[in-house]
């Protein structure tokens, strides 16, 4: 079975928004709910960005946190797994804010630990767009 050609013909694209995945491998893995609230509510604040809610769910003792804040501007989340000592947050803001800032906070927290980080800018189409796969 062979797999499909993608084709994507004229994508004019208008940036909405900046998206932040941030991978860590170590210490963030095992921090608590509580400190990981502190940590992207503070770096929410860096960011410039407007809290509107935090929920966070822990799984169990020595288990993996899940989380997000609730921004005005969009979100921050983490998904951690300490068994693996990794942490994966995502941050998305739109407007004014600085999502690179915001990430640095979640980055220096432990500066001797392994992270990765990636950004892309996030936006719709201008015109309309045609999406076809082709099988061959």
């Amino acid at each position: 079975m062979s797999t499909p050609d993608v084709f994507n013909t004229k994508m004019d694209l208008a940036v909405v928004g900046k998206h932040v995945i941030i991978e860590c491998k170590g210490q963030h893995a095992t921090l608590s709910e509580y400190d990981l609230r502190t940590l992207m509510i503070n770096a929410a604040s860096e960011g410039g960005a407007t809290i509107v809610g935090c929920h966070f769910h822990t799984f169990g003792i020595q288990q993996g946190v899940t989380g997000v804040v609730l921004l005005a501007e969009s979100h921050i989340t983490v998904h951690t797994w300490p068994e693996s000592l990794y942490a994966a947050f995502d941050i998305f803001m739109c407007g004014r804010c600085d999502p690179q800032a915001a990430a640095e906070v979640i980055c220096n927290k432990f500066p001797n630990d392994l992270t990765n980080m990636h950004s892309l800018d996030r936006s719709a189409p201008l015109e309309s767009s045609h999406l076809r796969l082709k099988h061959t």
